[in-house]
C-alpha cells in the first residue's frame, strides 16, 4: 500500500502542475485568486476537494500573497474526509465503527472554527 499511495501523490502532483499550464484554468484561477481573503477562502476550499498539500501547489504559482494561502490551506486541512488526504488515510488505518461520523462532527467543526479565526487575524494584519 505504501508505495500505491506515494505513486498517487507523484501522480497528483504532475497532473496539477500540468494542469495550471491549461490557459482556461490559468486564466479563471487568476482572476479568482485576486487578493488576500481570495487566497484564503480559494485554498481552504480547493483543499475540501483535492487535498491541501495538492491545492496549495496548484494556487501558488496564481498568487503572491503566500501567507494567507498557506493560512487557507491549512485551514483546509479540517473539513471533509474525502477532501485532505490524510483524513482519509487515517480513517483507513482506524478499525474503530463508526469513526466517519465522529471525524466529521469533529473536523468539519474545526474547519469553521479554524476558518473564521483565521480570517479575524488576517483581516486584522
Amino acid at each position: 500500500m505504501g508505495w500505491a499511495l506515494l505513486l498517487v501523490f507523484v501522480l497528483m502532483f504532475v497532473n496539477l502542475g500540468l494542469l495550471g499550464h491549461v490557459p482556461a484554468i490559468a486564466a479563471r484561477a487568476g482572476a479568482l485568486m485576486q487578493g488576500e481573503l481570495a487566497a484564503f477562502a480559494l485554498g481552504a476550499g480547493l483543499s475540501q476537494i483535492m487535498s491541501n498539500v495538492p491545492a496549495a501547489i496548484f494556487l501558488a504559482s496564481f498568487t503572491e500573497d503566500w501567507r494567507a494561502l498557506a493560512w487557507g490551506v491549512n485551514v483546509g486541512g479540517f473539513g471533509r474526509a474525502i477532501g485532505p488526504l490524510a483524513n482519509l488515510i487515517a480513517l483507513r488505518l482506524a478499525p474503530v465503527p463508526g469513526i466517519w461520523c465522529d471525524l466529521h462532527l469533529w473536523s468539519l467543526a474545526m474547519l469553521l472554527a479554524s476558518a473564521l479565526a483565521s480570517a479575524i487575524l488576517l483581516a486584522l494584519d
